[in-house]
């Protein structure tokens, strides 16, 4: 046997003797993993193997004696930290490949402090107990791996963020909640017998009349058939201020002037009366109509009034020939008249279910043609009001076939919005405190809403009357109404309190005599 031979035969013994060494090892630390496990081992002795081999043959085949080594052994477990590896595919720098925070580059301290807080850290796992955990049945539901413990530095003095928040929300500017309480049932309720109601009596309409006003000196005017009454809310007295004459003769409307002191009065002859109310006297009457009266609006001096012709007279009561202006548009009776708070524009409703709207000129009377004309009602329009604080926008109510309320913008000529309220509207009336819109209504609820203004909201609804609601009014503090129906009753709601989270004189609202609740239990 020749010394080559000699050495080949030591060689593999040695290889034979490690890799017995190696799949002890292998066999003794997997017992509890599963026959791939072990064919996985195999392989990988298999490859040592050749790659031994082939190395021992080419040392063979040199003519120098090599001194014999036993490569380093690779440990299957895990560690806790990964091989440094020396060789590998590296993009533009071979042998360079280096796990994450070994050797060169920022220290770990660095890394922990500036790193992302969702990588696994390594120094802090124990890579056997995960093994453990993989590969157990028992799941205990621990976490495998460990995660860092970032803690953000604080920014420099001198550093500015440009992705801060633009808006953010605080306590102080939350709105406190609201105590209101609106009750559901009316304060007063008073007998109205004779009032006028549909086909009780000459078998007319009445629903078109307009027999209950408000005024801002807190006195109250209701026509009952003939004889028109007076409240003073402040006194509590209750005197009749005049009646009609004639068999056929009856009360069709009222309305005060702005300041209170004066009442107007149309009767169905088509004859307009003034009356004083300190004095309680007539001062004068204006004819010129052709038939009943159902509406009156005042404008400082001039005093407006709307037929059942159709026709809209304006007269200036300082004059002898007090008709001033003819307006022609309605076909049908004229059911509401309301000046804008500028006293810009006029609007009217009719049973022709058309809504106008009248330029008024400096002269405080109106041109004879109409700046807008709206048809989109389906019934006739008698609830109508402007808003206090938004003098182009007007709200008018359509009658049985319609049930809804309108919004409407003056400087577009358009509807903007549109309220469902399910019931024939009779009356409308806005409120400033609140920003809130009170509407009465006939068939088939007679209840009266209340919307909140502008996400229409309703707000609560009012019962009581048992038949349709007739009219409404509202006080000049704008802090209660007051209802009128075909049950022959009126009612008393106190449904705009001051809010006490509020400040006190709040624009819109006026100080109101509380004797004014007392004083009620006295009209009949």
């Amino acid at each position: 046997m020749t010394m080559a031979q000699f050495s080949i035969e030591s060689r593999l013994r040695a290889i034979t003797m490690n890799l017995s060494e190696v799949n002890l090892m292998s066999n003794k630390k997997e017992n509890h993993t599963s026959s791939a496990k072990h064919d996985q081992s195999a392989k990988l002795g298999k490859s040592v193997c050749n790659g031994s081999i082939n190395m021992s043959l080419n040392c063979s085949t040199n003519s120098q004696s090599v001194v014999t080594k036993t490569p380093k052994r690779t440990e299957t477990s895990f560690s806790n930290k990964t091989p440094k590896m020396t060789q590998g595919p590296t993009l533009g720098k071979p042998n360079s490949w280096k796990s994450p925070g070994v050797g060169g580059g920022p220290s770990r301290k660095t890394q922990n402090i500036l790193g992302d807080r969702m990588v696994p850290s390594r120094s802090t796992t124990d890579f056997e107990a995960a093994h453990h955990k993989m590969t157990s049945e028992d799941s205990s539901g621990d976490r495998v791996l460990s995660y860092q413990t970032v803690q953000i530095p604080k920014p420099q003095e001198a550093y500015i963020n440009h992705q801060k928040a633009l808006y953010s929300a605080s306590a102080s500017a939350q709105k406190k909640p609201s105590n209101r309480f609106i009750p559901s049932t009316a304060d007063r309720v008073l007998d109205a017998p004779a009032m006028m109601n549909d086909y009780c009596k000459f078998n007319i309409m009445h629903l078109d009349l307009n027999l209950l006003d408000w005024s801002q000196s807190n006195f109250i005017s209701v026509a009952l058939d003939k004889e028109v009454y007076l409240w003073n809310a402040a006194t509590g007295d209750i005197q009749e201020l005049m009646e009609c004459e004639g068999e056929d003769n009856y009360i069709s409307s009222v309305q005060f002037t702005q300041d209170g002191s004066y009442l107007a009065i149309g009767l169905s002859t088509g004859s307009v009366e003034l009356w004083d109310i300190q004095q309680q006297r007539k001062l004068r009457t204006m004819a010129g109509h052709a038939a009943r009266i159902g509406v009156l609006a005042w404008n400082e001096h001039v005093l407006s009034s709307g037929s059942r012709s159709g026709l809209i007279f304006h007269h200036d009561v300082r004059i002898p020939q007090h008709l001033v202006t003819t307006l022609e548009g309605h076909t049908q009776e004229v059911c509401a008249l309301k000046w804008s708070g500028d006293h810009r524009y006029l609007a009217s409703g009719g049973n022709d279910n058309l809504v106008y709207i009248w330029e008024g000129s400096s002269g405080q009377t109106t041109r004879n043609a109409p700046v807008h004309v709206f048809n989109q009602h389906q019934a006739a329009v008698k609830g109508m009001a402007w808003c206090p604080w938004q003098n182009r926008l007007l709200a008018t109510g359509g009658g049985t076939n319609d049930r809804s309320i309108k919004l409407w913008n003056m400087n577009h000529g358009e509807c903007v919005d549109v309220i469902d309220t399910k019931s024939q509207v009779s009356g409308i009336f806005w409120n400033t405190e609140y920003q809130e819109i009170i509407s009465s209504h006939g068939f088939p609820n007679h209840t009266l809403q209340i919307w909140k203004y502008p996400t229409k909201a309703k707000v609560a609804e009012l019962s009581g009357h048992d038949e349709r609601i007739l009219h409404l009014a509202m006080s000049p503090g704008e802090t209660a109404v007051m209802s009128a129906g075909a049950d022959e009753t009126l009612r008393l709601w106190n449904c705009f309190q001051t809010d006490p989270n509020k400040k006190k004189g709040t624009a819109g609202r006026r100080n109101e005599p509380r004797s004014a609740l007392d004083a009620m239990s006295n009209f009949r």
